[in-house]
């Protein structure tokens, strides 16, 4: 798959790429409390870019320039940007027989969008039962 084929809240999402920017890590607070470490990462194929969510140690599996692949990833929507994310049943890995994947320097600037009109699935809240 390539990235300007990809659709916002699309599931299975298996797709290769080129790391462009790293972004810093920085630490949030989970729901329940934990702390973890969050990074977001730019990277691209020869049709567009697209953010990459890591969560704690996967953020040391990729750096600047490297190639990897995500398999059964999916796509979110933040601040109306579709985001690329690994999730718990998905895997990460870092290619390293890639040599002919497309250059930095010869990646696009186009971002996927979702639709104009798009909206989030509904989501399901837990009710309190008294």
């Amino acid at each position: 798959m390539k990235i300007n084929q990809l659709l916002a809240d699309m599931r299975n999402v298996d797709i290769r790429f080129r790391v462009i920017q790293k972004g810093e890590p920085r630490e949030i607070s989970s729901a329940d409390g934990k702390e973890l470490q969050l990074a977001e990462v730019e990277v691209g194929d020869d049709t567009g870019r697209i953010f990459l969510t890591l969560w704690d140690k996967s953020i040391e599996m990729l750096d600047e320039g490297d190639i990897g692949e995500v398999k059964n990833g999916f796509i979110k929507v933040i601040r109306n940007e579709l985001r690329l994310n690994v999730g718990k049943y998905g895997e990460l890995v870092k290619v390293e027989e890639a040599k002919d994947f497309v250059l930095t320097e010869k990646i696009p600037d186009d971002f996927p969008a979702p639709p104009d009109d798009y909206k989030p699935k509904f989501k399901k809240r837990y009710q309190r039962r008294y």
